[in-house]
């Protein structure tokens, strides 16, 4: 560490540029006496006096009255940081007594300029995430994303992909990026949306060529993810050419989000395979619940997989064939809510019928 570092953290504890003269002069000669410090420090000698005795109450030299003239010893740096280490200590107890945890998570939204940053929050986004991504992305970035592509399906997160321009000709590890891949050789913005709360909606140049003054928004609101994703299915994944499909979870398989359970229900029925599901729902209108045990599923509407088979772009739904009649369900635990069906899935579980 450069001494220039060792004067910034030691002003960033509270001592004077002076001080830091002074204590960096005894530190280097390990003991000097007053007129030495006075000479380094280009202070005079009485001063050095006052400067030693405040050197001295923060713990980092001892003061040797008793030598003519007086020596200044720099304390081992053990026991002079551990002064620093108390204070810490000391502050992080106050503060942590004196905080209030605030009523949101912060900004819904900020605006984000620099690509590193940008890296760093969709590593963190994939990092926090439990149930869900879709990610836009110019293909380069994967191999930096792998890790972190690989441990979040490795906790059973759904990833969809769409890698776009710059592709390259090389054979790509679909299957270890993502469950389902899509290409486009475009430019589109950049989207990473995590569990329809948390991501990035930014310039592609953000992460590809020359980053001038691009910038990206970050945010961590449901209704915006929601947004965001609805612009995503509807005007950027279509174009998407299919590189790779993952294999339908096996049956059963139970979900408690709908919209990976439309995945796969749409896989298992593009394999000709016929549903039946225990489900419960939600009833918007009446604010109860209704719960079924195997009962046909009848119709799958989503767009991400196979043909599309859905009324609007952001659609996703299963519909049961119940004693009441057909219900058809959305997500009952994603941004916006499911409007359009009137019943919100909190669980399903497939079985073959």
């Amino acid at each position: 560490m450069s001494a220039d570092t060792v004067r910034d953290h030691l002003g960033a504890f509270g001592l004077s540029g002076k001080e830091i003269d002074a204590y960096l002069a005894v530190l280097r000669a390990g003991a000097a006496t007053t007129g030495e410090v006075s000479r380094a420090a280009d202070v005079s000698q009485g001063y050095v006096y006052e400067l030693a005795e405040e050197l001295r109450e923060r713990g980092l030299v001892t003061i040797d009255e008793t030598a003519s003239p007086t020596v200044i010893r720099a304390r081992p740096p053990g026991e002079a940081l551990g002064s620093f280490t108390t204070r810490l200590d000391e502050l992080r107890d106050s503060v942590e007594r004196l905080y209030t945890t605030p009523d949101d998570d912060g900004p819904a939204v900020e605006v984000v300029h620099s690509r590193a940053t940008v890296r760093k929050r969709t590593e963190r986004y994939l990092a926090d995430a439990r149930r869900e991504a879709l990610l836009v992305l110019p293909e380069p970035e994967l191999a930096r994303l792998e890790g972190a592509l690989a441990a979040a399906r490795e906790r059973g997160v759904f990833v969809y992909l769409l890698a776009v321009s710059p592709l390259s000709a090389d054979a790509v590890d679909w299957s270890g990026c993502a469950d389902v891949v899509r290409t486009w050789d475009a430019a589109p913005p950049v989207h990473v949306l995590v569990d329809e709360r948390t991501g990035l909606l930014g310039a592609h140049d953000i992460l590809a060529g020359r980053h001038g003054r691009e910038y990206a928004l970050s945010f961590s609101q449901r209704e915006v993810a929601s947004g965001f994703f609805g612009n995503a299915v509807a005007n950027f994944w279509p174009m998407g050419e299919v590189c790779h499909v993952t294999e339908p979870d096996g049956l059963p398989a139970t979900y408690d989000h709908l919209r990976t359970a439309a995945t796969n229900a749409a896989l298992h029925r593009d394999a000709g395979r016929d549903l039946l599901a225990d489900v419960t729902l939600e009833d918007l209108d009446a604010d109860t619940e209704r719960r079924y045990e195997r009962v046909p599923v009848v119709e799958v509407r989503q767009n991400l997989v196979g043909d599309p088979t859905n009324d609007f772009p952001m659609e996703n739904s299963l519909v049961f064939e119940t004693p009441e009649g057909r219900l058809a369900a959305g997500n009952a635990g994603g941004g916006i809510g499911p409007f359009y069906e009137g019943y919100g899935a909190r669980s399903v579980t497939l079985y073959e019928g």
